[in-house]
């Protein structure tokens, strides 16, 4: 027994049943039924939901209008949105079309906004628009057709004055930021050499019998008094040679291990280096992003190391700064340098802030236009790129084929005597079925 017939056995004849129809005869295909349409959204009269997923019926049109309307004229009907044109160009590349120079001006102007919406995104800024799509769309005719026919001188204008001004601002970071860089480098490797030559001073051992190298002090002494400095006052005097230059600079962090083995196997290890790590991570001026890096020390004693190891400073892109000797008494000179880089690094970092609010200030400005902006280029872009699908059969005039909503028929008829009539070239446009 069924679950979906009733329990009474006599409902069972009350339920409703379609009468079987008569098979066709033989030879003869199944006749087709025709569903019954629903009618279409505006019409005033309720709308079913599988409206939506049906198809409409459709004819295949001939449009002609005029070249100078012709532009508010598919733009109007691609408001509507019920015409696919096909293609009677073919037989022409991409770059041979009529409109392919308005085409690139939009992808010029789709560049710039790229190019705002990168610089936005990076302050973290949200961009908005003063104007919904539908608003967008539903927009007053004179402020559209003032848009068909100025909008890419109008825009060109306005959105290459903004990209010259972002494009100067951010350039004048970026050679602020290095200089910033610079200083904050040459601050670090003041601190760390001053740091490596007060802690790494090399001793000498007395010559004594009983001294244990271990302890570091003669046996039976219990002061320490067998060490002493291995380069004494008297003894620089005596010899020159065993003096040691060095080069300090700065490098990335991840460039550490090879940066070192490279100055081994080159000087076949007759250099001593030292790395110190910066603490506060460093800003790259091209990319923006923050990288750790390393102040290096590299001792040396001949010439021939030394442009061997400038060599492979350059080859690492590490930067190589110039500081007074520690030795000899020159602590005050290191001081003196580190108090003037200081006050030059409070200036920096004061016109580097600067820069950044002056950038932060035009991105906002930028953040409330973009999202219109580009809603008007891609409009226009796929407006051109319709136009494009047209003929030039006669001079001055376009035609065009497609398929349209048989219904929208009369509607697209009233759009084009519009546009044409804005134009002052009423009577000059023609759309009629392609039997």
């Amino acid at each position: 027994r069924s679950p979906w017939l009733a329990s009474d056995p006599g409902a069972a004849a009350a339920l409703p049943c379609e009468q079987p129809q008569p098979l066709p005869p033989l030879g003869e295909p199944p006749p087709r039924r025709r569903p019954a349409r629903a009618p279409r959204v505006g019409s005033g009269r309720p709308v079913a939901m599988v409206e939506w997923f049906r198809s409409q019926d459709m004819e295949f049109v001939s449009i002609i209008v005029n070249e100078d309307a012709a532009h508010s004229c598919v733009r109007e009907i691609g408001n509507i949105g019920c015409v696919q044109f096909t293609d009677l160009n073919t037989e022409l590349t991409p770059f041979q079309r009529r409109y392919v120079s308005s085409v690139k001006r939009c992808d010029e102007l789709e560049r710039k906004i790229r190019f705002f919406t990168a610089e936005i995104d990076k302050f973290g800024l949200p961009r908005s628009s003063e104007t919904t799509v539908d608003e967008f769309m539903a927009a007053e005719a004179a402020e559209q057709q003032k848009t068909a026919v100025h909008m890419l001188e109008t825009y060109e204008a306005e959105l290459g004055e903004a990209e010259s001004q972002l494009l100067e601002l951010n350039s004048y970071s970026e050679k602020l930021t290095q200089e910033y860089n610079e200083k904050v480098e040459l601050q670090e490797v003041l601190i760390k050499s001053q740091s490596f030559f007060e802690m790494d001073i090399p001793f000498r051992v007395v010559d004594e019998p009983n001294y244990n190298p271990l302890s570091g002090a003669a046996a039976g002494s219990e002061t320490g008094a067998g060490s002493a400095p291995l380069l004494d006052d008297g003894f620089a005097g005596r010899d020159d040679d065993v003096r040691f230059s060095f080069a300090t600079g700065v490098i990335p962090l991840e460039d550490k291990a090879r940066f070192e083995r490279a100055l081994f196997r080159n000087t076949r290890g007759n250099c001593y280096v030292r790395f110190a790590e910066i603490e506060q991570p460093v800003t790259d001026p091209v990319k923006g992003t923050l990288v750790q890096k390393l102040v290096f020390i590299i001792f040396y004693q001949s010439a021939s190391i030394e442009r061997k190891v400038k060599r492979i400073c350059d080859a690492f892109g590490a930067r190589r700064y110039a500081i007074p000797d520690p030795a000899g008494g020159n602590g005050q000179a290191i001081n003196a340098a580190m108090k003037a880089n200081l006050t030059d690094l409070s200036e920096a970092r004061k016109v580097l802030i600067k820069n950044r609010d002056l950038r932060r200030i035009l991105c906002e400005d930028l953040a409330t236009k973009v999202e219109n902006w580009l809603r008007v280029v891609v409009r226009e872009k796929a407006v051109y790129h319709t136009l494009n699908l047209y003929k030039a059969d006669v001079h001055g005039m376009l035609r065009g084929e497609g398929w349209i909503v048989a219904d929208q028929l009369e509607t697209v008829k009233n759009l084009v005597s519009a546009s044409h009539a804005t134009f002052d070239v009423a009577g000059s446009s023609l759309i009629e079925p392609v039997p």
